[in-house]
């Protein structure tokens, strides 16, 4: 029986250790707490203090209202591909996030926007935790670039593009076919 009961923790040890766990410090007070959103049921948050939409899940992942959270693979784009996502999500009615949650215009964000979402007293990701469960990959460190968001704010001088990194909430600059980043979309409806 002892056998038994150690080899089913054996088991479920992998799981454990491979699940992604947020890292608050308890010596800071939140930047991003529960009570500054509105969860929705339809897959987006409501910002009190900005009075943005946010969906929940980048493209590519599916929200699903009955185990609360993103579910699917998130899809890394460039930036050009990005922006022809939004356009095609606005103006396709065949597509499947045409008019999602009732909003008629979702767009990328601006930068400012985005680092409005940092929870500084965590990280990875540095967001709400309950606003943005388990919803990015964390892990750069293999070449997935997903843990970086695009915005819409462009770098002039620079011909970038900048993006917000959910684990740690730095701003970064690429050019636009540098990498394929995850695509985070915000609505003002």
């Amino acid at each position: 029986m002892k056998t038994l009961f150690v080899s089913c923790l054996l088991l479920l040890l992998p799981t454990v250790a491979m699940a992604a766990v947020q890292e608050c410090s308890i010596d800071m007070a939140k930047t991003a707490p529960n009570v500054r959103y509105d969860f929705n049921d339809n897959g987006t948050i409501t910002d009190r203090k900005t009075g943005l939409t946010w969906m929940r899940c980048p493209i590519g992942k599916t929200w699903s209202s009955t185990n609360q959270t993103c579910e699917g693979d998130g899809t890394g784009m460039f930036w050009q591909s990005a922006l022809n996502e939004v356009q095609s999500i606005n103006q396709s009615t065949s597509h499947n996030l045409y008019q999602f949650a009732g909003k008629s215009t979702w767009r990328l964000p601006n930068i400012k926007e985005l680092v409005s979402l940092a929870e500084h007293s965590c990280r990875k990701p540095a967001l709400n935790g309950k606003a943005f469960n388990e919803v990015f990959p964390y892990q750069t460190t293999d070449g997935d670039v997903r843990a970086y968001v695009w915005s819409n704010t462009l770098v002039a001088e620079a011909s970038e593009i900048l993006v917000f990194d959910v684990r740690n909430a730095e701003v970064g600059s690429y050019g636009v076919s540098a990498l394929e980043a995850s695509v985070l979309l915000v609505s003002e409806d």
